[in-house]
């Protein structure tokens, strides 16, 4: 009965600890099942001395219990052995059936406890089990919240670094504008001072007033006004326009005719050193009552608006243009193509300002952006993508291409700076990227003119759009000053660049013709790209190339393939064969082609040809399906188009000599050349023959080989020779060293026609016969230079600079010093002529 007591009682605490088991095994399966929640240590080590604590009293328990049991299974056994004992002593008498009953009875219950004991082992092991394997699970748990929270200290030590840099860089800011509007206070207070009272380097009351030189008084907020007014009264022939032969028809003009009239009339008067234009302020705000100078406004507006009204007023009723038309009047003609039905669509605008669009973003390590890039970027082809033109032909509104040329330069040429805009959530900002334009050489391409422009007027702006003033640069008489309302001060030149140009004024200096036919078009420098510019001049000079653009320009739109550098390449080449394209149109065509060079810097000639023609061939395979070789056929050739680089490649064979018996020592060796790289040695001249000999024939230094023919070993010499030569041959005079920044400036000697008979492993079919068809020249060091190119079109020489494409009188204004890379190709003749080299 004590045994069954207690199997009880065993039996009733199980189910208990079965529980509490499961129930600690879940919580902890949650607590570690939330890998994103950073654990506290200490919480983790409480739990981890809890759940060993309760190990500890479940194994008293179980020891407990084994000690109970195999007191219970001792005492079983004592009494089998006293039963079997007396067993033995009685077998032979009817007692002893009972007994052996009460044996089995205890040996069934002796089996029970030995099962249910061996159970319980079991359990007590799996409890163990279940301890230790929790107890990694809470190892890897602390290990987890450690690096956690290693990780949230290194955030947080980001975040404050970064706060930090934040808060200097707010501080700055936050300083630079208290600068700002201190320096703007200080020259509200100088101009609202005194009209009459200049600076140390103006005038002073004693000094008498210099026609011309006549500062405008402020009339409250009319500092723009000014500005511009002071910047149009620097036009010569417009000034002397209203000064003495204003012809408005009308005996004496009215209105703001008469109004700015008698101002320009007072400033070259000599009896003023400041003016107060009420007047035309009065004039101007009947147009516009913005314009009264009581409150800011923008400059270039209150110019468009008064040079817009001057025009109405001083028309005749003569077909006669008027004064302003003459002066500030281009034309910009816009071409739309849509791609669905081919189909033109010309119209022609005037314009007075030439908006140019700066860059918000600039990299401020490199040089700042140029003026000069923005005019050429006007000429340039914009993509319209679906439903945003409907095309007067087909009536449809599919993808079309726009190009926009300038077709008229005006004598007087205003650009306009896009410093000011507006964003979408109505936000007003004043793009601070840094411009610089040239104060002489501005150039300016209006069809088939090259006009050149000198700066004689700057209108500047100061501060934000929010608050600001403008101030004028005027050139007087070869001399810069500086206007800002009644003040007047001397300017050098070196102070007119400044990064608060809004508005330039540029008079015309010079004008002459530019070339441009089918086959000869000159290509704008987008930004240092004049490398790219001659390269492709040149390239256009080979028949090889211009068969190779005819070929692929028959199917090139309709393939699929990410072809973008062949479809830039004919693109760009097409138009020049045309002459249609608009020159500036090519920006995309050059952009395309420079993929892989740094941006806008200056890039050698011979490395883009090269990676030029390695992208070509790429191209040709992803059309091809992944194949290289050359069509077997010309239904292939329709299909596929040749390969471009092929006829650029030759193969040299090359083997070492003895120096001595000129045994060949080693085995020959065969390797394809694209171009042929030949060394410029430091002299004052040097013929093309000898340096293509230095090529073909080299000392190998260090190299003793035994010759079997001497019996003795001697210095070795590389020769090499011309196993098979390309269609177009491009020999690269190496004028800069990789050890070394200077560039080898000897003048290398060259003939118009070849002779590769005298380097050719064994005569061939046809004489290697080459003549020369483009020349690249480069100008300058290896620092920077320009690229410039001489190139043959119809028997007759020409030099491309860029956008400019001039006549050469005679073959002997090829041949200079700055010659860098040749271009020959391959004619076909009976027999040797020219030069052998």
């Amino acid at each position: 009965m004590a045994y069954n007591q207690s199997r009880d009682e065993h039996d009733e605490e199980e189910p208990m600890d079965d529980d509490n088991s499961q129930c600690n095994g879940k919580s902890c399966t949650q607590t570690l099942g939330e890998p994103t929640q950073c654990l506290d240590n200490e919480v983790l080590k409480q739990a981890s001395r809890e759940l060993q604590l309760q190990a500890k009293v479940k194994d008293d328990i179980l020891e407990e219990r084994n000690t109970m049991d195999a007191e219970r299974i001792a005492s079983l056994e004592s009494q089998f052995s006293q039963m079997k004992q007396q067993l033995d002593e009685q077998q032979n008498t009817t007692s002893g059936v009972e007994l052996l009953e009460e044996v089995n009875k205890l040996k069934a219950e002796l089996n029970q406890a030995l099962s249910i004991n061996a159970m319980l082992v079991v359990s007590n092991d799996e409890l163990r089990d279940s301890s230790n394997a929790f107890s990694s699970q809470l190892d890897a748990a602390l290990k987890e919240n450690s690096k956690l929270q290693l990780q949230l200290r290194d955030t947080d030590k980001i975040l404050e670094e970064r706060s930090t840099k934040d808060a200097e860089r707010i501080a700055s800011l936050e300083s630079q504008l208290s600068e700002k509007r201190k320096q703007l206070k200080d020259l509200i207070e100088q101009r609202t001072s005194s009209s009459t009272t200049y600076s140390s380097q103006s005038y002073t009351s004693h000094q008498k007033p210099i026609p011309g030189l006549c500062g405008l008084s402020n009339l409250g907020h009319s500092c723009y006004m000014n500005a511009a007014l002071q910047c149009l009264n620097s036009v010569v022939p417009f000034r002397e326009h209203f000064l003495h032969q204003l012809d408005g028809g009308q005996d004496k003009p009215a209105g703001l005719v008469e109004a700015y009239q008698d101002l320009v009339t007072k400033m070259w008067s000599g009896s003023n050193q400041s003016l107060r234009a009420e007047q035309l302020a009065h004039e101007m705000a009947k147009i516009c009552d913005y314009f009264d100078g009581k409150s800011p406004q923008d400059a270039q507006e209150f110019l468009s608006s008064l040079l817009e009204n001057l025009h109405d007023n001083t028309k005749t009723a003569k077909a006669e243009p008027s004064i302003i038309t003459k002066l500030f009047e281009g034309k910009l003609q816009s071409n739309v193509i849509c791609t669905g039905c081919e189909n033109p669509a010309t119209r022609d605008d005037p314009f007075m300002f030439l908006p140019i669009a700066i860059p918000e973003k600039h990299n401020y390590s490199s040089p700042n952006w140029n003026v000069q890039t923005g005019l050429e970027a006007v000429n340039q082809e914009e993509v319209f993508e679906e439903n945003q033109w409907r095309c007067s032909q087909c009536h449809n509104m599919p993808k079309c291409r726009r190009t926009t040329e300038v077709t008229s330069a005006p004598e007087i040429l205003i650009l306009h700076l896009k410093r000011f805009k507006i964003t979408y959530l109505g936000i007003k900002l004043k793009v601070e990227t840094p411009v610089d334009f040239p104060l002489n050489g501005l150039e300016l391409i209006a069809s088939t003119t090259l006009s050149r422009y000198n700066l004689f007027a700057v209108i500047n702006h100061s501060g934000s759009m929010y608050g600001g003033c403008y101030n004028a640069f005027v050139k007087h008489e070869n001399k810069w000053y500086r206007f800002f309302d009644g003040f007047m001060s001397p300017l050098t030149e070196n102070s007119i660049v400044t990064s608060d140009a809004y508005v330039l004024f540029y008079q015309r200096v010079e004008q002459q013709e530019v070339i441009r036919k089918p086959g000869l078009c000159g290509i704008p420098n987008f930004g240092n790209t004049c490398y790219i510019s001659a390269a492709m001049q040149c390239l256009f000079s080979l028949a090889a190339v211009q068969e190779y653009v005819m070929t692929w320009r028959q199917h090139i739109e309709r393939s699929t393939e990410d072809v973008h550098t062949l479809k830039a390449f004919i693109h760009l080449l097409n138009g020049m064969g045309t002459g249609q394209g608009a020159p500036g149109s090519y920006k995309n065509d050059i952009m395309c082609l420079s993929a892989g060079f740094k941006y806008k810097t200056q890039q050698d000639s011979h490395e883009f040809i090269i990676a030029l023609l390695d992208n070509l061939s790429r191209c040709e395979k992803r059309i091809a399906g992944g194949k290289r070789q050359l069509p077997s056929s010309p239904q292939e050739t329709e299909v596929r188009g040749p390969s471009l680089i092929d006829k650029f490649q030759g193969t040299f064979q090359s083997l070492v000599v003895c120096s001595k018996c000129a045994t060949s020592l080693i085995h020959p060796r065969q390797d394809p050349f694209t171009s042929l790289t030949v060394p410029v040695p430091t002299q004052e001249s040097v013929s093309l023959e000898n340096c293509v000999q230095m090529v073909m024939e080299t000392p190998v230094e260090g190299m003793y080989k035994y010759c079997h023919m001497c019996y003795s070993s001697h210095h070795s010499r590389k020769l090499t020779r011309i196993l098979t030569y390309p269609k177009v041959l491009m020999i690269h005079l190496k004028r800069f060293r990789s050890h070394t920044e200077e560039k080898v400036n000897t003048s290398v000697t060259f003939s118009d026609v070849i002779d590769l008979s005298a380097f050719m492993v064994s005569p061939s079919e046809t004489v290697p016969t080459f003549e020369l068809k483009a020349v690249i020249n480069h100008y300058g060091t290896i620092v920077g230079g320009h690229y410039t190119a001489h190139r043959k079109h119809e028997d007759k020489w020409y030099y491309c600079d860029d956008t400019q494409v001039t006549p050469v009188s005679s073959f002997e204004e090829v041949l200079t010093p700055v010659a860098y890379i040749l271009f020959y190709e391959h004619v076909n003749l009976g027999t040797p002529i020219g030069t052998a080299i």
